[in-house]
């Protein structure tokens, strides 16, 4: 992980979609920050491994060729990358809710209790 990098805006801004959530198996898609289109995941730790990756080789944010006019399931603002853990927001937008994380875990935390409500 490539530490005290500046990033240009929007670079860690990421849209969620979850399209399944049973028996603690989250599965869905990801857009934003560098991601050059929307990328599946089979699981909260490959999204999480995905999205390292791309902070750490992505540049400048991609026009994305797909316009979504989906509503995503979170929105993740990931506002420091520290110490191998982030801190940031996580926006659900049922609801319009809003909480801050301190860390990748308690970031994985708040997304599952959401899903499981």
């Amino acid at each position: 992980m490539k530490e005290n990098r500046m990033l240009p805006i929007g670079t860690k801004t990421f849209r969620i979609f979850v399209d399944e959530a049973e028996d603690g198996v989250i599965r869905g898609r990801v857009s934003g920050g560098t991601l050059p289109e929307e990328t599946l995941f089979r699981s909260l730790s490959r999204l999480i491994l995905l999205l390292e990756e791309q902070m750490d080789t992505g540049g400048a944010p991609k026009a994305s060729p797909i316009k979504c006019t989906e509503t995503p399931t979170f929105e993740l603002d990931i506002l420091f990358r520290q110490n191998y853990s982030w801190q940031g927001r996580l926006r659900w937008t049922k609801g319009g809710k809003e909480a801050a994380f301190r860390s990748v875990l308690e970031l994985l935390i708040q997304m599952e209790t959401v899903l499981a409500q």
